[in-house]
């Protein structure tokens, strides 16, 4: 009786700190589109700030995509003709390869109710999940991913997460194999 007891408290020590460690933040609410008409076909909220958001999410695009040193690479992560020149050059003048942009993450959509008086990406009331540009990998064709490689979706509509797992982080120089093998790593292994 004591053996299991003692086996029972040893268990419940990882479950409690797991659960405390998810308690700092709450779960919010966000919307992944495509494109601006499929947000405003949504219903949420009017065209024009479906066309902000976008806007919003294009912006911030060149700041956040990862980069290639080589259109190839890139194009080996995300696929033939889905690579485009960033703004950035490298310090040799050289060329900078980013993904195209697949879709945007609307974080303010939910807490909104029509109303276009909240700024697309703030993060005072409402949502706190940021506006954001969205990729597909090569071998993940089907997940709506930031920046960062985080999959957040499988398809548009609403989703949940918490707003530190999309942070938005300036993008850097990635070596082949970074963004798809990643994705693909996952996918071989469930996740």
């Amino acid at each position: 009786m004591k053996r299991s007891k003692k086996a029972a408290l040893v268990l419940m020590v990882p479950v409690a700190t797991l659960l405390l460690a998810g308690c700092g933040e709450e779960s919010e609410q966000a919307m992944v589109f495509s494109d601006p008409s499929e947000c405003s076909a949504a219903g949420l909220n009017d065209t024009t700030q479906c066309n902000a958001d976008y806007a919003a999410a294009q912006a911030l695009h060149p700041q956040v995509a990862p980069k290639y040193l080589n259109k190839e690479e890139c194009e080996i992560d995300f696929g033939a003709g889905q690579c485009e020149t960033a703004p950035q050059q490298t310090a040799q003048g050289g060329s900078v390869f980013m993904p195209m942009m697949m879709g945007f993450l609307a974080g303010q959509m939910m807490n909104r109710g029509g109303s276009n008086l909240q700024q697309p990406a703030a993060a005072g009331a409402g949502s706190k999940v940021p506006t954001q540009p969205l990729y597909k990998s090569r071998d993940d064709r089907g997940t709506f991913r930031t920046a960062t490689n985080t999959p957040v979706a499988k398809g548009i509509g609403p989703i949940t997460l918490k707003p530190s797992q999309v942070k938005p982080q300036v993008g850097q120089v990635v070596r082949r194999g970074g963004f798809g093998q990643q994705a693909a790593a996952r996918n071989s292994f469930g996740g």
